[in-house]
């Protein structure tokens, strides 16, 4: 493990970012220390929130009168719950389609790639914006069919492109010699997939998760902006605007906290500020693990690379003469 001290302390400070979240129904109150008005001795008022950050206020707080640090602790655990099972879904789906188009029907490949090319000219805020407006509305609580119907769209946003590199990997990995060689003693494709693609796909598999919770992480904080939040909307909205009033996040994940306050940017914003560096502060920790990663996966290759080529001979010679083959060395010698 000497060689991901990185990724060993970013995974620790992200567990205990989720649990400090996870856990503070425990500790934290329960209304974020909301204090709307402030008076003096005499009952007169000498202001209202929002409130600037100060030692007070850690963070500040929002219009609702609400400490900026308890709500992104909150929201924590549903932004991280959600970027991570969207980045797995997208590998784990998008991985096995790339592996069955390159193997089984390498000629469909192309028509893929041509069909959700789209995805290439058209922000994917945008269409995920387009996908969630059936959904998007007030709840008293968060809804199971709503968030379902959230996270599928979020990994189908990545579902293509993690399906066409897949396949391109899986062409490039099919063209190594070793591989080549199995096929010509007869090994069947889904010996391929488990003998000599699967251990690829188990370090690169890492890879592309950490590449996809990026990728969720700025998609979200994107749809948040346009006031699409995760979990949908509150009913009383943010306090101090007139009918209809100001759609609030429903769960407290911090995309929505982004979209709830971008109207008091101008007068507060520190609320905006504030979940902003929250997702600058994940996003630089998964960034600095994927490059530790990569880095690793990178040499261990090269190395298995080349043991591979060194034994490759001495297996096929092995698997041959397991199937019935028989070899006779000559030794010609040369007369002078």
């Amino acid at each position: 493990m000497r060689n991901y001290k990185k990724t060993m302390f970013g995974a620790v400070i992200l567990l205990l970012l989720f649990l400090l979240s996870y856990l503070y129904p425990l500790y934290g109150p329960v209304d974020f220390n909301k204090k709307i008005l402030v008076t003096d001795e005499a009952g007169n008022y000498i202001g209202r929130a929002p409130f600037r950050p100060s030692l007070e206020h850690i963070l500040g707080t929002d219009r609702n009168g609400q400490e900026m640090h308890l709500l992104l602790l909150y929201g924590a655990k549903f932004t991280l719950i959600t970027a991570i099972t969207v980045a797995i879904l997208r590998v784990l789906l998008g991985g096995i389609m790339g592996v069955f188009l390159s193997v089984y029907f390498p000629y469909l490949t192309k028509y893929f790639k041509d069909f959700f090319i789209i995805f290439r000219y058209i922000p994917a805020a945008f269409l995920g914006i387009v996908l969630m407006m059936p959904v998007m509305g007030s709840f008293e609580s968060p809804s199971s069919a709503v968030i379902t119907y959230q996270l599928l769209i979020l990994v189908f946003l990545g579902f293509p492109s993690v399906t066409i590199l897949a396949a391109e990997l899986t062409d490039e990995w099919l063209k190594q010699s070793f591989i080549q060689s199995s096929f010509l003693m007869g090994a069947s494709k889904i010996h391929i997939i488990r003998t000599h693609l699967m251990p690829f796909f188990r370090s690169y598999g890492v890879l592309f998760i950490f590449q996809q919770l990026i990728s969720s992480l700025q998609v979200t904080m994107h749809l948040g902006i346009f006031g699409f939040f995760l979990g949908g909307e509150t009913i009383g909205g943010v306090f101090g605007y007139d009918e209809p009033p100001k759609a609030a996040s429903l769960s407290n994940e911090w995309a929505g906290l982004i979209g709830q306050n971008y109207n008091d940017f101008s007068r507060a914003p520190w609320t905006v500020f504030a979940p902003i560096l929250g997702f600058l502060v994940i996003i630089w920790i998964v960034n600095m693990m994927k490059h530790e990663i990569e880095a690793n996966i990178n040499g261990t290759m090269q190395l298995k690379k080349q043991r591979e080529n060194k034994e490759m001979p001495k297996r096929a010679m092995d698997q041959a003469e397991k199937q019935g083959f028989e070899f006779v060395r000559r030794v010609l010698s040369q007369q002078k």
